[in-house]
């Protein structure tokens, strides 16, 4: 038996070098390393004395003889956070203190076949057979099945504990799991939405998390994704974004631009307003879709590098705290670690926060198997260093803001970092906060630079995105306060600006072409000419809406001859039908007198009709004759009732002789 597991193994080794059609990007100790250990769960912090619970997968091709050995090998305490990520990755292996080991004969499996081993830890001096612990702090453990025959590792993993006394007092240090939702576009290009399955998924474990986790968190969601479940055909996602919004409630999110923007790239092209507009529309939609939810407006939640114009750009648009996710932070200088609150500088009168949650605290350098929990002890771990780390340097618990980013669009990174939460939530030491709020600084707190981006940004489009705002902002005021192309627009145009698709450009021009088509839906079809009959009249205008919808428009009319009694009217156009507009018009002149007709939208003056000229015929002459006629008819009435009245006398006079 022993010979064929060695030979397997020795297949799978050669196996790696042999040409193969799928090739990974891996480390050369991934392929060539011992087989990783699985571990599907442990213990983290032990408190006390306590019989620790190890269920392990050993992650072989092949079959454990029953007398090779389960080892245990407890290490040295962790002494900074720099010799955590040397010892994490590899680098390093400290001084082994303590061992435990066992017969693989003498481990029990459960129906999925994994090792279940109790081990006895105990947080006083060496007593039996145990691994000793009696000291606080955070402790390497290797776990490594062994060839009894042989001596050789078959398979280990490299794990931690957190040893911590109950009695001890321990500062508390304010701390935030940063819960971002971010992803590609549902929003298509026509204005519809299509949700794929990954989004659900995130979704679905963002809810899940929220349902089971009641402490403080720090919420950053993208509006484009909660609009894109609430607004969906299937019930089934509708009922997710219900269950969201519920339990958002009695919490609070940072507000964020609809769909993702850096604010480097709106400085870059000199659009400090429109990145304002952008943020007041995400605020607009996550305040209509998460009715009761507090909305945090003064912070912003950074995912790209940040300049000083970018900086500029934030306090423009009232932001007073910055938070720095990981890979934002590769700009940023402290005077002291990053883990502590900062003040951003040259902001002005301004003092900005910032707050840095932990870089790199979800690497590894090789990864974990699947279906092993290693990434979630060595966050957790890693946190506590740096906790410790700058506890040790006689920092203030209140000067300390630390945090972890939890990527519910990554399943596995925010799987890790959620389990790591729960496992610090149950430690002494750390306070869970929400950071979403407006924190506030001093001058005397630690400054925090921010170094000019190299980056070259593409400005090519910042003509298009101003004229597509002119036209975004006058064109709305065309529709009804219910039309859903209130909310679809400036949807639409928001990815026209953002980050987040590889076409921005596809959406702008769709945008244009849309308004476009309802604008040239209204036409004027008032005849060339009119005519009136008096120096004082009427002009009748007739608009077409020739859409589906109704639309509101201003119809102005100037003539340098005629008095118009309101010339300039905001109308609203039936759908599919013609309104007519009677204008008074009065004129001392006779003769042709030209009239201009400009149809605009109500707001911007965006032209929907472009100028047009009549012609208004002013007849003094006819309307001279009119009235001569009816004074002769008068005259012609009184004659035929004198004649008979005298008629009538005549009669009386003769019947009387």
């Amino acid at each position: 038996m022993r010979f064929m597991r060695l030979l397997a193994i020795s297949l799978v080794a050669l196996g790696v070098t042999l040409p193969t059609t799928n090739v990974h990007a891996v480390s050369p100790a991934a392929v060539l390393g011992t087989p990783e250990l699985k571990i599907v769960s442990q213990p983290f912090n032990v408190f006390t004395t306590v019989n620790a619970r190890f269920v392990l997968s050993p992650n072989l091709d092949t079959f454990v003889a029953a007398d090779d050995r389960l080892e245990f090998l407890l290490h040295r305490r962790v002494a900074s956070r720099d010799s955590f990520r040397s010892i994490a990755d590899g680098d390093v292996i400290p001084a082994v203190t303590d061992s435990i080991s066992y017969r693989m004969s003498r481990i029990a499996r459960d129906y999925a076949g994994h090792l279940i081993a109790v081990v006895p830890i105990i947080t006083s001096d060496k007593q039996g057979a145990s691994l000793s612990i009696p000291f606080d702090g955070v402790y390497p453990l290797t776990i490594r099945i062994v060839d009894s025959e042989t001596g050789e590792v078959v398979t280990s993993v490299l794990t931690f504990l957190n040893r911590r006394d109950t009695k001890l007092e321990t500062p508390v240090v304010p701390f935030s799991t940063v819960v971002s939702l971010t992803g590609p576009a549902s929003l298509t290009t026509d204005g519809t939405y299509v949700i794929t399955e990954n989004s659900r998924n995130a979704v679905t474990r963002l809810v899940e998390f929220l349902a089971t986790f009641r402490s403080p968190v720090t919420i950053s969601i993208q509006p484009e994704i909660i609009a894109s479940f609430a607004y969906s055909s299937l019930p089934a996602d509708v009922e997710l974004y219900t269950k969201l919004r519920d339990l958002l409630r009695g919490r609070t999110i940072v507000n964020t631009t609809f769909t993702p923007s850096n604010p480097s790239l709106f400085a870059a092209m000199n659009l400090s307003a429109e990145f304002d507009a952008q943020l007041r529309f995400g605020e607009k939609t996550l305040n209509r879709l998460l009715p009761g939810v507090t909305i945090q407006r003064h912070t912003w939640i950074a995912t790209d590098n940040i300049d000083p114009p970018a900086m500029s750009v934030l306090k423009s648009a009232g932001i007073t705290s910055v938070i720095l996710l990981p890979s934002a932070q590769s700009l940023v200088t402290s005077e002291r670690s990053l883990s502590l609150l900062g003040r951003a500088t040259r902001a002005g009168d301004e003092l900005i926060s910032v707050i840095s949650p932990l870089n790199g605290v979800t690497q590894i350098k090789n990864a974990q198997p699947e279906g092993s929990e290693r990434l979630t002890y060595k966050i957790a771990a890693e946190l506590l260093v740096e906790r410790d780390d700058l506890l040790s340097q006689e920092t203030l618990p209140t000067e300390i803001k630390m945090g972890v980013v939890a990527p519910f669009h990554n399943l596995a990174e925010s799987g890790a970092v959620v389990s790591a939460t729960r496992l610090l939530s149950q430690s002494s030491g750390f306070s869970m906060n929400d950071f979403g709020g407006t924190v506030v600084v001093n001058p005397i707190t630690p400054a925090v630079a921010f170094a000019k981006n190299s980056t070259s940004f593409d400005i090519s489009r910042t003509s298009s995105i101003r004229a597509t705002r002119r036209d975004v902002d006058a064109t709305l005021s065309m529709l009804g306060l219910d039309d859903v192309r209130r909310e679809t627009w400036p949807s639409l145009f928001s990815l026209g600006t953002s980050t987040i698709t590889d076409s921005p450009g596809a959406y702008i021009t769709s945008l244009r072409t849309t308004m476009r088509a309802v604008r040239d839906a209204v036409t004027v079809t008032t005849p060339k000419s009119v005519t009136l009959s008096s120096r004082t009249g009427a002009i009748r205008i007739q608009v077409r809406n020739d859409s589906d919808q109704d639309l509101t428009v201003r119809v102005r009319l100037t003539s340098a001859k005629l008095t118009l009694t309101e010339p300039t009217r905001i109308v609203v156009l039936t759908k599919g039908g013609t309104t007519e507009l009677n204008v008074s018009a009065t004129t001392r002149a006779s003769g042709e007198i030209p009239i201009s007709i400009w149809v605009s939208t109500p707001e911007g003056n965006q032209s929907v009709v472009d100028p047009i000229t009549i012609s208004a015929n002013v007849n003094a002459i006819a309307a001279y004759g009119q009235f001569v006629s009816a004074i002769l008819l008068l005259l012609l009435f009184a004659w035929w009732w004198s004649n008979r009245r005298s008629a009538r006398r005549e009669r009386l006079n003769a019947t009387t002789v």
